[in-house]
């Protein structure tokens, strides 16, 4: 694991560092009084001890001070239970903060990328990523964060009182770490390579859904169901097998981690039993250090959990910040004229444009003043839709230049040009929204004066009669 494993996050962390810091007061809080319940509890051994050695047992004092010892327990378990409940809520919230801070930053760059990008990337690729890695960000964050600090505090308080107890069994205590050190080091590599492929194969998934769902209807017209249904069984075994592999990984490492943790509470009994028998070490002290030992074995065994969750999570940021590294073909020029309105005088110059290689345009010279209606017309193919895609800047301009009042495009800013640009493409798509907010988009605050007149202009208002809900019906 990275010497600081939050450097890829910290961007997204450090507006809600407050959650951190609070959150970190409390485990350390928390910690102290776990730590102190050990110690009470060897105290009452030992005082039993003595009490029982001088024939004392169960006498009135004996049971004041046995009643004293678990009555000081249970405030501190009910003290720590408090600490708890607060340390999770700020450390547990800062997770599904910064889930939607990732979300919302993914989703409006991907709103900035220019077309071309979304033609050769799939969609269901984009969704998975936006969703499954996303999870597994938060799932780090959300619990990798307490869990991170909660061992590190609890193997540091631990060995501090297993030190003053008896630093020699201490030292014993420790002999398995050198080999935990070296299986975590062999498999979390394992583990992110694993679960990127598993995060890869979901996308293809999901990609492949969503090009049925949106294709249905060629599906059905060509008789591709069985075809389909096979080439997702593929796909879909292809997952189960990358989510086997990773789970062989994952079942050889947590047990490992039981196991070695195991093996220093054999070590701690063997020895510690010994010098408990020559009076090297009292019992309570020795009931104590195996209290603390137990502690001890959460970090031991919680760092597979960790392992295996920042893992996950950084190969998930690292597909986010694939798609975030993106930069837009189409955006505003450095120097842009601080234009507000345009009356719409269009020009192309010597305009000449190709698809790989292909010219669609070459040297189209074309004036159209403002006011005025044209129509374009040619085979399929010709570039029809390429010119109009050109004026709003949906693609760019190769050699040649589209003018608007006579300022070329490019030092437009994008927003005041496609403003006051109606566009209606060619494949049709309807929002699964209500008919009114289909129609209103694109305006802020539409008044229903201006709905009603955009369906009596597009010769909808007659049908409306034919919509359940009329212009509140949700369609998509």
């Amino acid at each position: 694991m990275s010497l600081n494993p939050f450097k890829p996050f910290w961007p997204y962390i450090r507006p809600y560092r407050h959650y951190v810091v609070l959150g970190v007061v409390l485990l350390v809080l928390a910690q102290g009084v776990t730590a102190t319940i050990p110690l009470v509890l060897g105290r009452a051994v030992d005082a039993i001890q003595a009490g029982v050695a001088v024939g004392a047992a169960f006498s009135g004092a004996m049971q004041e001070d046995i009643a004293l010892f678990a009555g000081l327990i249970a405030g501190l378990a009910l003290v720590q239970m408090g600490l708890q409940m607060g340390l999770r809520w700020y450390l547990n919230s800062l997770g599904r903060y910064v889930e939607y801070d990732i979300r919302k930053v993914y989703f409006r760059h991907l709103l900035r990328l220019s077309l071309n990008y979304f033609h050769r990337t799939p969609t269901g690729d984009l969704m998975a990523r936006a969703t499954n890695d996303v999870e597994a960000i938060r799932m780090f964050l959300g619990f990798g964060v307490r869990m991170i600090f909660s061992a590190l505090l609890a193997f540091v308080m631990a060995m501090g009182v297993m030190c003053t107890i008896d630093w020699k069994l201490a030292v014993y205590a420790l002999l398995p770490l050198p080999v935990m050190s070296l299986v975590v080091n062999r498999v979390a590599a394992r583990i992110y390579t694993g679960f990127r492929e598993v995060q890869e194969q979901f996308s293809n998934i999901s990609a492949r859904v969503q090009e049925n769902l949106s294709g249905m209807r060629v599906i059905k017209a060509y008789v591709q169901r069985e075809a389909e249904v096979e080439a997702f069984e593929q796909l879909n075994r292809a997952y189960l097998e990358k989510n086997r592999r990773l789970i062989c990984i994952q079942s050889l490492f947590f047990p490992l981690m039981f196991v070695i943790g195991g093996a220093s509470l054999c070590v701690v009994l063997w020895v510690g039993g010994h010098r408990v028998v020559q009076n090297e070490l009292t019992l309570g002290d020795f009931v104590a250090f195996n209290a603390y030992l137990t502690r001890l074995m959460f970090p031991m065994i919680a760092l597979g959990w960790m392992v295996d969750r920042y893992q996950r999570g950084m190969a998930s940021m690292a597909r986010i910040q694939e798609v975030l590294a993106v930069e837009p073909e189409i955006q505003d020029a450095r120097h842009v004229r601080p234009v507000r309105d345009l009356s719409g005088e269009i020009e192309f110059r010597q305009m000449t444009f190709a698809y790989n290689g292909e010219t669609v345009l070459e040297d189209i010279d074309l004036h159209i003043p403002a006011g005025t209606t044209l129509a374009v017309v040619g085979r399929v193919g010709s570039g029809k839709t390429t010119l109009g895609r050109l004026i709003p800047r949906l693609v760019q301009a190769g050699n040649g230049r589209v003018l608007i009042d006579g300022i070329p495009v490019e030092e437009l800013p994008l927003e005041t040009l496609r403003s006051a640009i109606g566009y209606v493409p060619q494949e049709t798509f309807l929002f699964s929204d209500t008919l009114r907010e289909n129609i209103a988009l694109g305006v802020v605050d539409a008044s229903e004066e201006a709905v009603v007149r955009a369906t009596e202009v597009s010769q909808l208002s007659e049908d409306l009669a034919d919509f359940p809900q009329g212009l509140d019906t949700v369609i998509g």
